[in-house]
């Protein structure tokens, strides 16, 4: 004995060939492309920043994942502000690891605010580190 489809599979309707489309059909669902403009003038413009040295890239990560971790251990201790050490940790993780910056950026995209103000923090911290390595003496 078979069990019958609740939903049985139907192509699904193809339309007229001969039949003009509509000017006032609404519009279809799906992704909508969408040029990435603002996207690429902000890759553009990091990757136009000169890189930071290995010996500062190494201090950098080090001292992110100690903020990091201590925001971890805020999240249990009184006292320490666990979820935005966790999130001025991970900004200074993005500074010398394009993968936290590509994990930030996509975790924080819900909210273009707090990514603005994480971006900024993390390129005023780029400017003043780049600043200091690469000044004239």
């Amino acid at each position: 004995m078979s069990v019958p489809e609740r939903y049985p599979h139907q192509p699904l309707a193809q339309p007229v060939e001969s039949s003009p489309p509509r000017e006032d059909a609404p519009p279809q669902p799906g992704p909508v492309a969408v040029p990435p403009i603002a996207e690429e003038t902000l890759v553009r413009r990091r990757r136009m920043r000169r890189p930071l040295p290995l010996w500062l890239r190494i201090v950098v990560l080090l001292v992110g994942w100690i903020v990091l971790l201590v925001g971890v251990a805020g999240l249990v201790l009184p006292g320490i502000q666990g979820i935005a050490t966790i999130a001025i940790g991970a900004a200074i993780l993005s500074v010398a690891s394009e993968l936290a910056y590509e994990w930030m950026r996509k975790s924080l995209s819900r909210w273009p605010k707090i990514w603005d103000r994480v971006e900024k923090f993390r390129d005023r911290i780029h400017d003043k580190l780049s600043n200091w390595v690469h000044r004239k003496k």
